[in-house]
This record gives structure tokens, sequence and C-alpha cells, in this order.
């Protein structure tokens, strides 16, 4: 393991739902300088660059799972750092994102050649490495620390990975239902990045709408309240909680004071661009 000074920027805290204030699920983790990139949601290149990361800096980057919202911002994200001069990547996740690249490649043939035509080289989008995961355990993936994956409760193979240096860990729980896993991945980490994506919203709080409670009522067995998020930090002891992957208009308050009955700690409701130094002490942010 390295030693190296951990932070998060929260790329994007949204959901499936299109929404004017939160991109597509996406966050960047620093060791030191390295950043590594954690899903790739819709208009995640453009928010590394407003974030000021260069998308081209960006080498590795891990799927938690490849459901569309995770994985929407890739073709911009492979095409568009490659255009600005990234020359390797490697992509770690569960089994599926090879094939799943190489159909992007396919689709995107022409466009690719041309440029490599131009004298671009290839390198950075046709020679992509490719770790890809089918159980928990150790990751092994060059980088300055020890990476952990574990399963989670979702509807496809969804991971979460634990990002362990000497001083610091980092958890990012992916989409999931409450599990024995996810406490045992996040055992007295800094920070852990969870899902709270049924924090309520007027429209489902309100609605008539049979099909709208069917969806709600399924969606219980795929993610967690922020009172659930809580209690996962709570068993695990973890320092901070960070809660995202939130339906538009979350009442933001409400959201942090559901955490905050069931986890005594550091509770950020996660914003867009975000930056999260692992050390910083915060006592409340909404």
């Amino acid at each position: 393991m390295g030693n190296g000074q951990l932070s998060i920027t929260m790329l994007g805290t949204g959901s499936p739902r299109p929404d004017l204030e939160r991109s597509g699920p996406a966050q960047v983790l620093f060791i030191d300088d390295l950043p590594i990139l954690i899903d790739c949601g819709e208009g995640t290149t453009a928010q590394l660059m407003k974030a000021d990361i260069p998308p081209q800096n960006i080498k590795h980057l891990f799927f938690t799972h490849l459901h569309s919202d995770h994985f929407f911002g890739y073709g911009q994200f492979l095409l568009g750092g490659w255009g600005l001069g990234r020359r390797e990547l490697t992509i770690i996740g569960p089994k599926g994102i090879k094939e799943f690249h190489e159909t992007l490649v396919r689709m995107f043939y022409d466009d690719i050649s041309y440029r490599t035509s131009l004298g671009r080289p290839g390198n950075g989008v046709l020679d992509v490495k490719f770790i890809e995961i089918d159980q928990p355990g150790r990751v092994e993936v060059d980088i300055p620390a020890q990476v952990i994956a574990a399963e989670m409760v979702h509807n496809v193979p969804t991971f979460g990975y634990r990002f362990q240096t000497d001083e610091q860990a980092v958890v990012f729980s992916g989409d999931t239902a409450p599990t024995p896993a996810i406490i045992e991945l996040a055992r007295n980490a800094d920070i852990l990045v969870q899902d709270a994506g049924l924090a309520q919203t007027a429209v489902y709080r309100n609605t008539k709408s049979v099909e709208l409670q069917n969806i709600w009522d399924n969606l219980q067995k795929e993610h967690c309240t922020p009172a659930q998020a809580g209690e996962i930090a709570q068993k695990a002891c973890v320092k901070t909680l960070v809660l995202t992957h939130f339906l538009p208009n979350i009442d933001e308050e409400e959201t942090y004071q559901e955490a905050a009955c069931t986890f005594n700690g550091e509770i950020i409701v996660g914003r867009d661009l975000h930056v999260i130094p692992v050390a910083q002490a915060i006592t409340k942010q909404y």
C-alpha cells in the first residue's frame, strides 16, 4: 500500500432521472495527484473539466456496475479524452465491461479510423486494458493503494470498492440495498460514499399513481434510504458519510436529518463538484 493523501471530487450525484442540478453518477478519487474515476454517468467529461481535472489525465476508471446511468458518459470520456491526448487507459469493473467497450468502438469505428488516418495514434482507445471482476476480493491494479471489491445487493452484478493506503481508506458503495457486505467493506473507513437513492421527493411522497408506487416499492430492494445509509455508516464506524445518487428535487435538509437520526459522525449531502479532503472535519453540509 502507498501512503498517499486521499481526496474526493463528487462529479455527479444524480440518478437515471434527468436533472439540471445533478449530473449522472461519477466521482474522482485522488491519491495525491493521481486521479481515479469511479463510474462515468452522463456529463462526466464536462464535469471533469469544470472541476479543472483534465479528462486525458484519467488513466484508471472503475465501474461499480453496468446500469445506464453509470456509464452514459463513457463514449465522450473515451473518445474525448483520447482526442485531448490520453494514450493509456485501464478499466476495472464487473464482467461485461470489455464487451460494452468493444461494442462502442465498433459503433464509432469509422470515426476512430478517420482520426487515426490523420496521424493520431490509436493508443488510449484501441488498446484499453481491462480487469473484469466476477467475485469479491482484492483487485490487482497498478495504483498506490490496495483495492478491495465486495459484491453489493442490486439487480445486476455490482461491486463496492475500498481504496486503502497506509493512513486512510475511502469506500464507494455503488448502488445497493442494505447488506452486511457494505458494512464490512467500510469498516473504520475515513469516508463512505453511499447510495442514498431513496431520499424522498414530493413526486413519490404525494403520488397517486399505481405505476410510480410500484416503482418506489421495488426500489426498496435496490437502494438505501438516508436512514439506512446512516445505519450502515454507524455500524461500520466510519468517520464521514457522503450521501449520493439522488432523484431530482430532494429536500437536502430532510435528507441530512434522516441520516443524522442513525449516524453520529460527519454527514455530507453530496453536491456536484464538491471537493472533499479526507482529513477535513465537517460538522454539517446540506
